[in-house]
């Protein structure tokens, strides 16, 4: 299927790739339908239905091995996870104009099933984590460790 974008013009998205949220993400819960454009360690995730509406996205994993949260069998029922290999996670990053103040919203993460292509953005019920945590300096020193892997 052919989408428009504002920011990447005309992409074409193949069935199997489209992410259908159980409810959209956030302040926009009727937008259901995404696909993930990957771009390494920061990715995109664009709304189907809105062309100008799309998220910078990363997996807090790269960034934080310790992070980790549970979410409970009420979500893993609407999510369809049968296992927890099942299960990709996203963070939204917000980018301001100094980027070096960017942060990535670790309370609210995005938990998508792969296997089913559906998702939802679960809030966490712990103080642990927040939703603008910086992320600049971890952003730069993961982007190293990769480079000396790729160079060495």
């Amino acid at each position: 299927m052919k989408v428009n974008t504002v920011r990447f013009g005309e992409i074409d998205v193949e069935e199997n790739r489209i992410i259908n949220f159980v409810t959209g993400p956030m302040g926009f819960e009727e937008k259901k339908k995404w696909v993930l454009i990957d771009n390494g360690l920061l990715g995109w995730l664009q709304c189907l239905e809105d062309p100008e509406l799309a998220f910078v996205v990363a997996n807090p994993f790269e960034f934080y091995g310790d992070y980790e949260f549970e979410i409970n069998n009420m979500e893993m029922e609407k999510l369809k996870v049968i296992s927890n290999t099942d299960v990709t996670v996203l963070s939204i990053v917000s980018v301001p104009p100094k980027v070096e103040n960017m942060t990535i919203n670790l309370l609210a993460p995005i938990v998508i099933n792969y296997k089913e292509n559906c998702a939802r953005q679960v809030i966490l019920n712990n103080n642990k984590y927040s939703v603008r945590h910086y992320l600049y300096n971890d952003l730069v020193k993961c982007a190293q460790v990769k480079e000396k892997v790729v160079g060495a």
